[in-house]
């Protein structure tokens, strides 16, 4: 019976040792699924401030654009209206 209770001791022990293993284990990857939640988290916040600045490059790229055709526009305009100022005065109205 005394080898018997020893063998039971050990066993018990090893078992204790095990489940404490495990649960080190269950600790650890509790905390790595937390570490992944914050990454998504900040990763999804990160996406949107990359598409707030690509919007804001994207209106930064226009306005130049946006000029040209206006200074394009104003130099059309001067050009018919001083032929049409022209054809005015030579035609004498």
């Amino acid at each position: 019976m005394d080898n018997e209770q020893k063998e039971m001791w050990e066993r018990l022990t090893a078992v204790e040792q095990s489940t404490k293993s495990a649960h080190h284990r269950i600790d650890t990857l509790d905390k790595l699924t937390e570490s992944v939640h914050i990454i998504a988290t900040e990763t999804k916040a990160m996406r949107e401030d990359v598409n707030d600045i690509t919007e804001r490059v994207d209106e930064i790229e226009k306005k130049p654009n946006k000029r040209y055709e206006t200074v394009v526009t104003a130099v059309i305009t001067a050009l018919v209206g001083g032929l049409i100022g022209y054809c005015v005065k030579i035609l004498g109205f």
